[in-house]
């Protein structure tokens, strides 16, 4: 339009001068408007558009191990630094308790090691002292049954040589019979305190087992209050929970795991409470299963809170009121009481069944001992009778004097025998308590020793002095030889990246190539975009933790669509009456009306149809022309090329063949 009014104005000037000079011209020369440049491509190079992605990308390790605490105290013996390498197994650090004045930095503070120290010197001094009576027992033993063997041998060789009286035969008998009488009588004694020691001793186990199943369930019914108090999972009640959308935000199955956990343990705890038990035994396991139904109910409330995300209503760290922190922390507490809990229920358990058992065998030995001696006092009396009826043969005496040996032998033995039963149920007790503090203690050390689980380089630590908390994060130990990077795709671009297409690194002043590795198929919870990793062939420049640039080429395709396009959205003119685009026709430029089929990022997909694959549309300088302008174009130069010529538009439709 510019052009036009110039033109008038020059030929308007020109007439002038003419008429003044009264000179004619019969020529007036016309100037003719300057084309304008244009960019174009043709329909058939519409069919595929290629686009630069740009993303900030984050230089991580392929592999790093968080490593926490276990349980709470102060931080010793750090005396590695950031950049430290370490191998698998090496101990770092001490969780320790350092305000104590007889804190030693080369040994443990604790007072829950000193306390297990001390259970184990102790159960070592029981079952050292119960080894010793029993393998005194066993020399005391072999020299009894020796001296009882030799007294019966001897005996039987009297058979040969003895020669006594019928007085003397009959006192001898006499004496017999009422040490036989004393034996039994002892051995009926014996028994009976046993039996009187063995209730008492049943009962005394059944009453901690009673004890230990009641605390126990009280524990489980407290827990599963609390843990209904921190996640609001019973849905009856009318706590409200206003972090609640937090709760397994990383990982919406550990909630529901957790929830089911709950459930589960709710109503086992429920039925636990209207149940009557027949006895203790019945008693104990049902408060095992309610323990153990507990123990899943924390071990997946825990993980539910792992996977939970901070937010206003539910911040990481809080001086006052609930936090993400304090949640673990508190998770991390119910499940060591509920552990500790375990131990003692299956240990209430394990007492019933051992008191029993050991019960049992003590008073069957001591009963075939009272029979025994009731068999010995019968054998007495009746060789007392035969004396005295007159059998004073030195056969029938030497016999009575072997039999009364043998007896005695077979007394010693039986008493040797429950007398090192007895000895021995007492060592192996002593030693199991032993074992049991000795694997306390071993316990109590792995949780305040920090041990590197994996070979690598120190990329985070606490520092020497500070307190910690269970879950709380330590050190940070990560395989640097070994990165990648880590970036966050749209979901809109995610259909065009594949594993193994290329991307080019910008870091450190060196551009890099590498490959797409995984492309995570779970957005991620707070930005909603996905996690995409590409690892390079020569990542040594660059730094764990530094921000990078990585560019990847994508290219979108028209694929099964017919009469479809793709053009820059700048190519596009949206106005009142719909959408249109300029082509070239004759060279000029030509406005024709388009249907947008859809937006693709900063590409539109255009419908056209009744133009050959040759028309050229205006993608660059549209703004600038109008239609009926006379332009000069140049092909998009990263299309392929085409020469330059005009056509007249077509009346065919473009084929499916050349879009696909």
């Amino acid at each position: 339009m510019k052009n036009k009014i110039l033109l008038s104005i020059v030929l308007l000037v020109v007439a002038i001068s003419l008429s003044a000079c009264g000179k004619k011209d019969d020529t007036v020369s016309e100037l003719a408007p300057e084309p304008i440049k244009v960019q174009v491509q043709s329909i058939s190079q519409s069919l595929s558009a290629s686009r630069e992605l740009l993303y900030s990308g984050l230089v991580v390790s392929e592999s790093e191990a968080k490593i926490v605490a276990k349980t709470s105290g102060t931080i010793t013996n750090f005396n590695l630094k950031v950049g430290d390498k370490v191998s698998l197994g090496q101990e770092l650090a001490k969780i320790d308790d350092i305000n104590s004045s007889l804190y030693n930095p080369t040994n443990f503070n604790s007072s829950q090691i000193k306390q297990a120290k001390l259970a184990v010197n102790q159960a070592q001094a029981a079952y050292q002292l119960a080894r010793t009576s029993y393998n005194n027992l066993l020399v005391s033993s072999v020299k009894d049954l020796k001296s009882a063997e030799i007294a019966r041998d001897q005996a039987a060789k009297g058979q040969e040589n003895l020669i006594v009286t019928a007085s003397e035969s009959i006192k001898s008998a006499e004496l017999a019979y009422e040490t036989a009488k004393i034996a039994s009588e002892q051995a009926r004694l014996t028994l009976e305190n046993r039996k009187k020691q063995s209730v008492q001793t049943a009962s005394d186990v059944s009453d901690n087992a009673d004890l230990t199943a009641d605390s126990s369930a009280n524990l489980c019914g407290t827990l599963i209050s609390s843990v209904n108090s921190l996640t609001g999972f019973d849905e009856d009640n009318t706590i409200s929970i206003s972090y609640k959308t937090n709760l397994g935000a990383l990982d919406s199955a550990t909630y529901n795991n957790a929830s089911d956990a709950y459930k589960k343990a709710k109503t086992v705890y429920q039925a636990y409470l209207k149940k009557k038990f027949s006895n203790t035994e019945d008693k104990v396991n049902e408060t095992l299963l309610l323990v153990q139904s507990t123990k899943v109910m924390l071990d997946n409330t825990k993980v539910m809170f792992e996977k939970t995300v901070s937010s206003s209503n539910l911040p990481q760290n809080s001086v006052s009121g609930v936090s993400l922190s304090s949640l673990q922390s508190g998770a991390a507490t119910y499940q060591s009481q509920i552990n500790g809990t375990l131990n003692q229920i299956n240990g209430a358990k394990q007492a019933l069944s051992n008191t029993i058992l050991n019960n049992d065998n003590l008073l069957l030995t001591l009963e075939k001992s009272v029979e025994l001696a009731k068999q010995q006092e019968a054998s007495a009396q009746q060789s007392l009778s035969n004396l005295k009826a007159g059998n004073n043969s030195q056969s029938d005496q030497s016999q009575f004097v072997f039999n009364l040996a043998q007896n005695q032998f077979d007394n010693v033995k039986v008493k040797i025998e429950s007398q090192i039963a007895a000895a021995k149920v007492q060592m192996e007790n002593s030693e199991s308590q032993y074992n049991n503090s000795l694997l306390n203690l071993q316990g109590l050390y792995d949780i305040h020793s920090i041990i590197a689980p994996i070979i690598g380089t120190i990329t985070q630590k606490a520092s020497n002095g500070d307190t910690v908390a269970p879950g709380q994060l330590v050190a940070t130990i990560s395989q640097t030889d070994k990165i990648k990077i880590k970036i966050f795709v749209e979901p809109e671009n995610l259909s065009d990246l594949k594993p193994g297409l290329l991307a080019v690194v910008s870091g450190s002043g060196k551009s890099l190539n590498g490959i797409i590795s995984s492309i995570s198929p779970q957005a991620d919870p707070l930005t909603r975009r996905f996690p995409v990793e590409i690892v390079l062939e020569d990542a040594s420049s660059l730094y764990l933790g530094t921000v990078v640039d990585v560019k990847i080429m994508i290219t979108k395709s028209i694929v099964n669509e017919t009469n479809s396009i793709l053009l820059p959205l700048s190519a596009l003119e949206v106005g009142q009456n719909g959408s249109s685009l300029m082509i070239v026709e004759n060279n000029r430029a030509k406005k024709i009306s388009v249907e947008v089929r859809g937006v693709l990022g900063e590409l539109a997909k255009i419908k056209v149809i009744g133009y050959s694959p040759q028309t050229l549309v205006i993608i660059d300088g549209n703004k600038l022309v109008k239609e009926g302008d006379l332009v000069s174009f140049e092909i998009n130069k990263e299309k392929s090329n085409i020469q330059q010529a005009t056509s007249s538009p077509s009346q065919s439709v473009l084929p499916a063949s050349q879009i696909n």
